[in-house]
Protein backbone atom coordinates (compact mmCIF):
# COMPACT_ATOMS: atom_id res chain seq x y z
CA UNK A 1 0.00 0.00 0.00
CA UNK A 2 3.06 1.93 0.91
CA UNK A 3 4.85 1.62 -2.61
CA UNK A 4 1.44 2.65 -4.29
CA UNK A 5 0.67 5.37 -2.68
CA UNK A 6 3.98 6.51 -3.49
CA UNK A 7 4.01 5.87 -6.72
CA UNK A 8 1.09 7.81 -6.85
CA UNK A 9 2.52 10.80 -5.25
CA UNK A 10 5.19 10.78 -7.54
CA UNK A 11 3.59 10.32 -10.71
CA UNK A 12 1.61 13.28 -8.88
CA UNK A 13 4.30 15.69 -8.42
CA UNK A 14 6.30 14.69 -11.44
CA UNK A 15 2.91 15.86 -13.74
CA UNK A 16 2.43 19.01 -11.72
CA UNK A 17 5.96 19.94 -11.48
CA UNK A 18 5.52 19.25 -15.43
CA UNK A 19 2.82 21.36 -16.05
CA UNK A 20 3.88 24.31 -14.47
CA UNK A 21 7.71 23.73 -15.69
CA UNK A 22 6.49 23.55 -18.99
CA UNK A 23 3.94 27.43 -18.51
CA UNK A 24 7.61 28.68 -17.32
CA UNK A 25 9.92 27.10 -20.01
CA UNK A 26 6.63 27.90 -22.83
CA UNK A 27 6.76 32.14 -21.48
CA UNK A 28 10.38 31.79 -21.81
CA UNK A 29 10.69 30.56 -25.47
CA UNK A 30 8.02 32.83 -26.69
CA UNK A 31 9.73 35.96 -25.25
CA UNK A 32 13.14 34.90 -26.52
CA UNK A 33 11.48 33.86 -30.18
CA UNK A 34 9.80 37.65 -29.94
CA UNK A 35 13.32 39.15 -28.72
CA UNK A 36 14.98 37.05 -31.83
CA UNK A 37 12.26 38.40 -34.00
CA UNK A 38 12.40 42.19 -32.90
CA UNK A 39 16.06 42.10 -33.35
CA UNK A 40 15.56 40.88 -36.93
CA UNK A 41 13.43 43.50 -37.60
CA UNK A 42 16.08 46.16 -36.10
CA UNK A 43 18.44 45.03 -38.18
CA UNK A 44 16.48 45.30 -41.28
CA UNK A 45 15.32 48.72 -40.83
CA UNK A 46 19.07 49.79 -39.71
CA UNK A 47 19.90 48.82 -42.85
CA UNK A 48 17.21 50.40 -44.55
CA UNK A 49 17.79 53.61 -42.65
CA UNK A 50 21.19 53.41 -43.61
CA UNK A 51 20.46 53.35 -47.24
CA UNK A 52 18.18 56.22 -46.77
CA UNK A 53 20.12 58.02 -45.05
CA UNK A 54 22.84 57.49 -48.14
CA UNK A 55 20.15 57.89 -50.92
CA UNK A 56 19.24 61.43 -49.17
CA UNK A 57 22.55 62.56 -50.51
CA UNK A 58 21.83 61.35 -53.85
CA UNK A 59 25.84 59.35 -53.17
CA UNK A 60 24.33 55.54 -54.24
CA UNK A 61 26.53 53.58 -56.03
CA UNK A 62 26.64 49.89 -56.69
CA UNK A 63 29.35 48.87 -55.00
CA UNK A 64 28.55 50.63 -52.08
CA UNK A 65 25.07 49.18 -52.11
CA UNK A 66 26.81 45.71 -52.72
CA UNK A 67 29.03 46.26 -49.26
CA UNK A 68 25.72 46.89 -47.48
CA UNK A 69 23.93 43.57 -48.48
CA UNK A 70 27.01 41.75 -47.78
CA UNK A 71 27.22 43.31 -43.92
CA UNK A 72 23.85 42.90 -43.34
CA UNK A 73 22.54 39.73 -45.23
CA UNK A 74 19.88 41.05 -47.07
CA UNK A 75 19.12 42.45 -50.51
CA UNK A 76 18.12 45.75 -51.18
CA UNK A 77 15.02 46.87 -53.57
CA UNK A 78 14.67 50.71 -54.90
CA UNK A 79 12.09 51.94 -56.65
CA UNK A 80 11.78 55.69 -58.14
CA UNK A 81 8.28 56.88 -59.59
CA UNK A 82 7.36 53.14 -59.90
CA UNK A 83 10.72 52.28 -61.02
CA UNK A 84 12.76 49.99 -60.08
CA UNK A 85 16.62 50.87 -60.30
CA UNK A 86 19.48 49.21 -62.07
CA UNK A 87 20.94 47.75 -59.14
CA UNK A 88 17.57 46.04 -57.72
CA UNK A 89 17.44 43.84 -61.27
CA UNK A 90 20.69 42.47 -61.25
CA UNK A 91 20.68 41.65 -56.93
CA UNK A 92 17.70 39.39 -57.83
CA UNK A 93 15.67 41.57 -55.57
CA UNK A 94 13.10 42.54 -58.14
CA UNK A 95 12.37 38.11 -58.70
CA UNK A 96 11.92 37.72 -55.67
CA UNK A 97 8.93 40.05 -54.95
CA UNK A 98 5.33 39.39 -55.72
CA UNK A 99 2.12 41.22 -57.05
CA UNK A 100 0.80 41.04 -53.46
CA UNK A 101 3.73 42.02 -51.60
CA UNK A 102 4.76 45.32 -53.79
CA UNK A 103 0.95 46.52 -53.21
CA UNK A 104 1.09 46.57 -49.70
CA UNK A 105 4.21 48.56 -49.72
CA UNK A 106 2.88 50.95 -52.23
CA UNK A 107 -0.38 51.84 -49.76
CA UNK A 108 2.58 53.23 -47.32
CA UNK A 109 2.53 57.19 -47.19
CA UNK A 110 6.31 59.07 -47.37
CA UNK A 111 7.87 58.91 -44.28
CA UNK A 112 6.19 55.64 -43.48
CA UNK A 113 7.77 52.11 -42.82
CA UNK A 114 6.01 48.68 -41.90
CA UNK A 115 7.79 45.28 -42.10
CA UNK A 116 6.31 42.02 -42.52
CA UNK A 117 6.93 38.11 -44.08
CA UNK A 118 6.55 37.14 -47.94
CA UNK A 119 6.82 33.89 -49.61
CA UNK A 120 8.89 34.94 -52.73
CA UNK A 121 8.23 33.97 -56.35
CA UNK A 122 10.76 31.09 -55.83
CA UNK A 123 8.54 29.73 -53.00
CA UNK A 124 11.53 31.14 -50.46
CA UNK A 125 9.88 33.09 -47.30
CA UNK A 126 11.49 36.12 -46.82
CA UNK A 127 11.16 39.09 -44.50
CA UNK A 128 10.75 42.76 -45.10
CA UNK A 129 11.39 46.20 -43.83
CA UNK A 130 9.80 48.63 -46.43
CA UNK A 131 10.43 52.32 -46.04
CA UNK A 132 8.57 55.11 -48.22
CA UNK A 133 10.85 58.26 -48.61
CA UNK A 134 9.85 61.85 -49.91
CA UNK A 135 10.26 61.86 -53.38
CA UNK A 136 12.72 64.53 -54.92
CA UNK A 137 9.61 65.77 -57.78
CA UNK A 138 6.43 66.27 -55.81
CA UNK A 139 4.45 65.11 -59.08
CA UNK A 140 6.03 61.66 -58.20
CA UNK A 141 4.71 59.09 -55.67
CA UNK A 142 7.37 58.37 -52.69
CA UNK A 143 10.67 56.61 -53.19
CA UNK A 144 9.81 52.41 -52.31
CA UNK A 145 13.17 51.15 -50.22
CA UNK A 146 12.94 47.71 -48.97
CA UNK A 147 15.39 45.54 -47.03
CA UNK A 148 15.04 41.83 -47.99
CA UNK A 149 16.39 38.28 -45.82
CA UNK A 150 16.09 34.77 -46.26
CA UNK A 151 13.95 34.09 -42.77
CA UNK A 152 15.43 30.17 -43.18
CA UNK A 153 18.42 31.62 -40.43
CA UNK A 154 15.46 33.33 -38.07
CA UNK A 155 13.58 30.10 -38.36
CA UNK A 156 16.53 28.32 -37.42
CA UNK A 157 17.23 30.21 -34.25
CA UNK A 158 13.59 29.76 -33.48
CA UNK A 159 13.96 26.16 -33.92
CA UNK A 160 17.27 26.14 -31.92
CA UNK A 161 15.10 28.10 -29.25
CA UNK A 162 12.58 25.62 -28.97
CA UNK A 163 14.70 22.49 -28.89
CA UNK A 164 16.60 24.68 -26.13
CA UNK A 165 13.69 24.51 -23.96
CA UNK A 166 12.11 21.43 -24.78
CA UNK A 167 15.34 19.89 -23.46
CA UNK A 168 15.25 21.89 -20.65
CA UNK A 169 11.67 20.78 -19.89
CA UNK A 170 12.52 17.28 -20.72
CA UNK A 171 15.99 16.84 -18.37
CA UNK A 172 14.09 19.53 -15.24
CA UNK A 173 10.94 17.27 -15.71
CA UNK A 174 13.40 14.24 -15.08
CA UNK A 175 15.03 16.28 -12.06
CA UNK A 176 11.42 16.84 -10.25
CA UNK A 177 10.76 13.89 -10.70
CA UNK A 178 13.38 12.20 -9.38
CA UNK A 179 13.27 15.19 -6.28
CA UNK A 180 9.25 14.09 -6.21
CA UNK A 181 10.27 10.49 -5.12
CA UNK A 182 12.90 11.55 -3.06
CA UNK A 183 10.13 13.63 -1.36
CA UNK A 184 7.21 10.95 -1.64
CA UNK A 185 9.84 8.62 0.27
CA UNK A 186 10.67 10.70 3.20
CA UNK A 187 7.39 12.22 3.72
CA UNK A 188 5.77 8.90 3.88
CA UNK A 189 8.54 7.52 6.05
CA UNK A 190 6.19 8.50 9.47
CA UNK A 191 3.51 7.04 7.87
CA UNK A 192 5.45 3.72 6.88
CA UNK A 193 6.71 3.67 10.25
CA UNK A 194 3.08 4.29 11.92
CA UNK A 195 2.13 1.62 9.45
CA UNK A 196 4.53 -1.22 10.71
CA UNK A 197 4.22 -0.34 14.35
CA UNK A 198 0.29 -0.74 13.74
CA UNK A 199 0.66 -4.13 12.11
CA UNK A 200 3.14 -5.04 14.30
CA UNK A 201 0.96 -4.09 17.22
CA UNK A 202 -2.25 -5.45 15.95
CA UNK A 203 0.28 -8.98 15.57
CA UNK A 204 1.26 -9.08 18.82
CA UNK A 205 -2.29 -8.22 20.38
CA UNK A 206 -3.52 -10.74 18.80
CA UNK A 207 -0.96 -13.28 19.95
CA UNK A 208 -1.62 -11.80 23.51
CA UNK A 209 -4.96 -12.19 23.68
CA UNK A 210 -5.20 -15.40 22.07
CA UNK A 211 -2.76 -17.13 25.14
CA UNK A 212 -5.83 -16.62 27.82
CA UNK A 213 -8.76 -17.35 25.53
CA UNK A 214 -6.81 -20.73 24.60
CA UNK A 215 -6.34 -21.61 28.53
CA UNK A 216 -10.30 -20.29 29.19
CA UNK A 217 -11.48 -22.31 26.70
CA UNK A 218 -9.73 -25.37 27.32
CA UNK A 219 -10.41 -24.97 31.35
CA UNK A 220 -13.92 -24.54 30.79
CA UNK A 221 -13.96 -27.77 28.29
CA UNK A 222 -11.95 -30.01 31.12
CA UNK A 223 -14.12 -28.66 33.81
CA UNK A 224 -17.34 -29.88 31.89
CA UNK A 225 -15.61 -33.25 31.45
CA UNK A 226 -13.87 -33.90 35.03
CA UNK A 227 -16.52 -32.41 37.45
CA UNK A 228 -13.54 -33.71 40.45
CA UNK A 229 -11.11 -30.97 39.09
CA UNK A 230 -13.90 -28.71 38.46
CA UNK A 231 -12.92 -26.05 41.12
CA UNK A 232 -9.51 -25.84 39.78
CA UNK A 233 -9.73 -25.30 36.49
CA UNK A 234 -12.78 -22.77 37.04
CA UNK A 235 -9.92 -20.69 39.44
CA UNK A 236 -7.32 -21.46 36.65
CA UNK A 237 -9.94 -19.60 34.20
CA UNK A 238 -10.88 -16.97 36.09
CA UNK A 239 -7.04 -16.40 36.70
CA UNK A 240 -7.01 -15.51 32.78
CA UNK A 241 -10.18 -13.86 32.44
CA UNK A 242 -8.29 -11.45 35.32
CA UNK A 243 -5.43 -11.07 32.70
CA UNK A 244 -7.37 -10.64 29.83
CA UNK A 245 -8.84 -7.78 31.59
CA UNK A 246 -5.77 -6.40 32.24
CA UNK A 247 -4.59 -6.65 28.86
CA UNK A 248 -7.31 -5.07 27.42
CA UNK A 249 -7.35 -1.99 29.52
CA UNK A 250 -3.69 -1.39 28.60
CA UNK A 251 -4.48 -2.08 24.77
CA UNK A 252 -7.46 0.92 25.50
CA UNK A 253 -4.82 2.84 27.07
CA UNK A 254 -2.34 2.76 24.18
CA UNK A 255 -5.46 3.27 21.51
CA UNK A 256 -6.47 6.44 23.25
CA UNK A 257 -3.13 7.52 23.34
CA UNK A 258 -2.59 7.21 19.12
CA UNK A 259 -6.36 8.26 18.37
CA UNK A 260 -4.92 11.59 20.84
CA UNK A 261 -8.02 11.57 22.85
CA UNK A 262 -6.85 10.34 25.73
CA UNK A 263 -6.26 13.13 28.31
CA UNK A 264 -4.83 14.13 31.70
CA UNK A 265 -7.01 15.27 34.60
CA UNK A 266 -3.88 17.86 36.21
CA UNK A 267 -4.06 19.52 39.43
CA UNK A 268 -1.09 20.98 41.91
CA UNK A 269 0.70 18.35 43.49
CA UNK A 270 3.05 18.68 45.74
CA UNK A 271 5.62 15.97 44.81
CA UNK A 272 7.53 15.22 48.72
CA UNK A 273 3.36 14.20 49.60
CA UNK A 274 2.29 12.16 46.72
CA UNK A 275 5.86 10.04 46.96
CA UNK A 276 5.24 9.40 50.38
CA UNK A 277 1.35 8.55 49.81
CA UNK A 278 2.91 5.85 47.03
CA UNK A 279 5.53 4.38 49.49
CA UNK A 280 2.77 3.68 51.83
CA UNK A 281 0.33 2.11 49.27
CA UNK A 282 3.04 0.14 48.02
CA UNK A 283 4.82 -1.16 51.01
CA UNK A 284 2.78 -4.09 51.92
CA UNK A 285 2.85 -5.46 48.25
CA UNK A 286 6.46 -5.36 48.37
CA UNK A 287 7.19 -7.16 51.56
CA UNK A 288 4.98 -9.41 50.36
CA UNK A 289 7.51 -10.20 47.43
CA UNK A 290 10.17 -10.53 49.29
CA UNK A 291 11.43 -6.54 48.83
CA UNK A 292 11.99 -3.90 51.22
CA UNK A 293 10.58 -0.58 49.80
CA UNK A 294 12.29 2.45 51.00
CA UNK A 295 11.82 6.49 50.20
CA UNK A 296 14.45 8.96 50.34
CA UNK A 297 13.67 12.90 50.38
CA UNK A 298 15.49 15.82 50.59
CA UNK A 299 15.51 18.03 53.17
CA UNK A 300 15.03 21.18 51.35
CA UNK A 301 11.49 21.82 50.15
CA UNK A 302 9.91 20.85 46.67
CA UNK A 303 8.05 23.62 44.75
CA UNK A 304 4.42 22.15 43.72
CA UNK A 305 3.85 20.70 40.18
CA UNK A 306 0.95 20.48 38.15
CA UNK A 307 0.19 16.43 37.21
CA UNK A 308 -2.61 14.09 37.17
CA UNK A 309 -2.03 12.24 40.30
CA UNK A 310 -4.32 9.31 39.27
CA UNK A 311 -1.32 8.91 36.42
CA UNK A 312 1.46 9.55 38.46
CA UNK A 313 0.66 6.84 40.85
CA UNK A 314 -0.10 4.28 37.87
CA UNK A 315 3.26 5.17 36.36
CA UNK A 316 5.35 4.58 39.11
CA UNK A 317 2.98 1.67 40.09
CA UNK A 318 4.71 0.27 36.74
CA UNK A 319 8.08 0.76 37.87
CA UNK A 320 7.78 -0.63 41.39
CA UNK A 321 5.90 -3.81 39.94
CA UNK A 322 8.57 -4.12 37.62
CA UNK A 323 11.05 -4.04 40.02
CA UNK A 324 9.66 -6.68 42.05
CA UNK A 325 9.67 -9.22 39.25
CA UNK A 326 12.91 -8.34 38.30
CA UNK A 327 14.97 -7.93 41.81
CA UNK A 328 15.76 -10.78 43.86
CA UNK A 329 13.07 -11.45 46.77
CA UNK A 330 15.74 -10.27 50.02
CA UNK A 331 16.70 -6.95 47.91
CA UNK A 332 15.70 -3.64 48.34
CA UNK A 333 13.74 -1.21 46.58
CA UNK A 334 13.98 2.42 46.43
CA UNK A 335 12.00 5.55 45.78
CA UNK A 336 13.19 8.80 46.06
CA UNK A 337 12.75 12.19 44.72
CA UNK A 338 14.85 15.50 44.02
CA UNK A 339 13.94 18.85 43.05
CA UNK A 340 15.44 19.94 39.33
CA UNK A 341 14.89 23.63 38.68
CA UNK A 342 11.15 24.12 39.76
CA UNK A 343 9.99 20.78 38.59
CA UNK A 344 11.10 16.97 39.89
CA UNK A 345 13.23 13.89 38.99
CA UNK A 346 11.29 11.16 40.72
CA UNK A 347 13.45 7.52 40.74
CA UNK A 348 12.84 3.91 40.99
CA UNK A 349 15.76 1.70 41.88
CA UNK A 350 15.95 -2.07 42.14
CA UNK A 351 19.44 -4.29 42.86
CA UNK A 352 18.22 -7.00 39.65
CA UNK A 353 19.65 -7.75 36.52
CA UNK A 354 19.37 -4.46 35.49
CA UNK A 355 18.94 -3.55 31.81
CA UNK A 356 21.46 -3.89 28.96
CA UNK A 357 22.57 -0.86 27.45
CA UNK A 358 21.34 -2.06 24.26
CA UNK A 359 17.80 -3.10 25.51
CA UNK A 360 17.46 0.67 27.26
CA UNK A 361 15.58 1.96 24.49
CA UNK A 362 13.84 -1.12 23.27
CA UNK A 363 12.20 -2.38 26.42
CA UNK A 364 10.04 1.58 26.11
CA UNK A 365 8.65 -0.24 22.96
CA UNK A 366 5.05 -1.95 23.37
CA UNK A 367 5.54 -5.92 23.81
CA UNK A 368 8.85 -5.75 24.45
CA UNK A 369 10.20 -7.88 27.28
CA UNK A 370 13.93 -8.22 29.34
CA UNK A 371 14.76 -11.86 28.86
CA UNK A 372 14.44 -12.60 31.97
CA UNK A 373 10.55 -12.19 31.89
CA UNK A 374 10.36 -13.87 28.53
CA UNK A 375 8.86 -17.27 30.24
CA UNK A 376 6.65 -15.32 32.52
CA UNK A 377 2.83 -15.06 32.49
CA UNK A 378 2.49 -11.67 34.48
CA UNK A 379 3.52 -9.33 32.03
CA UNK A 380 2.64 -7.98 28.56
CA UNK A 381 5.32 -5.90 27.69
CA UNK A 382 3.23 -3.19 27.89
CA UNK A 383 3.79 -1.64 31.45
CA UNK A 384 6.87 0.65 30.59
CA UNK A 385 5.53 1.61 27.11
CA UNK A 386 2.59 2.94 28.97
CA UNK A 387 4.56 4.37 32.03
CA UNK A 388 6.46 6.41 29.07
CA UNK A 389 3.32 7.63 27.37
CA UNK A 390 2.05 8.81 30.33
CA UNK A 391 5.64 10.49 30.99
CA UNK A 392 5.34 12.24 27.45
CA UNK A 393 1.25 13.78 28.55
CA UNK A 394 2.74 15.22 31.35
CA UNK A 395 5.60 16.71 29.07
CA UNK A 396 8.44 15.02 31.12
CA UNK A 397 11.00 12.62 30.27
CA UNK A 398 11.24 8.46 31.55
CA UNK A 399 14.45 6.41 31.14
CA UNK A 400 16.44 4.11 32.49
CA UNK A 401 19.80 4.46 34.10
CA UNK A 402 22.54 1.66 36.05
CA UNK A 403 21.63 1.59 39.29
CA UNK A 404 25.53 1.96 41.48
CA UNK A 405 26.38 -1.57 42.80
CA UNK A 406 24.25 -3.20 40.43
CA UNK A 407 20.49 -3.01 39.42
CA UNK A 408 18.26 -0.82 37.11
CA UNK A 409 17.21 3.24 38.39
CA UNK A 410 14.20 4.58 36.34
CA UNK A 411 14.00 8.09 36.47
CA UNK A 412 10.89 10.10 36.04
CA UNK A 413 11.52 13.92 35.39
CA UNK A 414 8.88 16.17 35.40
CA UNK A 415 8.56 20.19 34.83
CA UNK A 416 6.51 22.42 36.76
CA UNK A 417 4.66 23.82 33.91
CA UNK A 418 0.95 22.36 32.19
CA UNK A 419 0.68 18.77 31.22
CA UNK A 420 -1.54 17.91 28.36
Amino acid sequence: MIRALRLRLTGLYALLSALVLAAALLTGGVLEARALARAEDESLLTAAGTVARRLSANTLSDAWLTEQEQAGGCLFYLQDNGVPLVHTEHNGAAALLTGEALERCAALGAGQSTVFDFEAQSGGRYRCAALALAPVNLRHGPRLLLALRDTSALRAAVAGVALKYAILWLSGTGLLAAAGALLARIALKPTSAALRQQNEFVAAASHELRGPLTVIKSSLQAAACEPERQKKLLAIAAGEVERLQRLTGELLFLAGQDAHILRLTPGELAPDAFLLDVWEAYRAPARASGHELTVQLPEEPFSPIRADKARLEQLLGILLHNAMEYAPAGTAIELAAMPRGRGVVFSVTDHGPGVPEKDRQRIFRRFARGEESRTGKEHFGLGLSIARQIADLHGGRLWVEAAPGGGAVFLLQLPAGRCV
